[in-house]
């Protein structure tokens, strides 16, 4: 078990779960943030011990930043898990521009 390493979609999940909600707005999460899972959710579901295409890393990641703001996670801590993320999985020059 010391050698598992999680899906990439199994990591953006373990990055939304464990990122700290610090906006009070509960319908602005329920309608933007829980989506957003649901559909990574619906990917990994369906991926299931499938890579996923250029195109659906660039959608989750696209979310996963989405939920970022809406959760109101500072830029480093975006940043720095975003980057444990695609190193971890190589994709560092997947060709993704962020504005941040």
């Amino acid at each position: 078990m010391d050698n598992y390493v999680p899906t990439f979609l199994g990591s953006v999940q373990k990055a939304i779960a464990c990122t700290p909600n610090n906006n009070d707005d509960t319908e602005e999460y329920k309608q933007e943030v829980l989506p957003a899972a649901r559909r990574i959710r619906q990917l990994s579901e369906q991926l299931g011990s499938n890579q996923p295409s250029t195109e659906q890393i660039q959608e989750v990641i696209a979310l996963l930043l989405k939920i970022f703001e809406i959760k109101q996670v500072e830029m480093a801590e975006r940043r720095e898990r975003l980057d444990e993320i695609l190193s971890l999985y190589g994709l560092q020059n997947i060709g993704i521009i962020f504005d941040f």
